[in-house]
């Protein structure tokens, strides 16, 4: 895999990473989120320092993940039952057609 070197702007701080090329867009628009997310953060609650901003944004970009997860899990729950209703359907009318 190519690495590509990327400059991102995150909250008035100049950041390089070495990214794979086809996730350069990706790296990019994640920063643009972040930042903004700052931003939005630092105009709520101007007197809070950085470092706790920062904390902050990761913490509710923790949770948002989480959430995502969750729904992610029941989602593939929801559908392993499904599976197993077909399997059993399945079952049943093959059964029934030896009969």
């Amino acid at each position: 895999m190519e690495n590509q070197a990327v400059t991102v702007q995150i909250f008035g701080r100049t950041l390089k990473f070495n990214c794979p090329v086809e996730e350069v867009d990706a790296l990019t628009n994640a920063a643009k989120d972040l930042d903004a997310r700052l931003i939005k953060l630092r105009e709520k609650s101007p007197q809070i320092g950085s470092d706790q901003l920062i904390m902050t944004a990761a913490l509710n970009l923790s949770y948002e993940l989480t959430k995502e997860k969750e729904k992610s899990d029941e989602f593939a729950n929801r559908l392993k039952m499904l599976q197993q209703l077909l399997d059993s359907a399945l079952n049943i009318n093959s059964s029934s057609d030896l009969m």
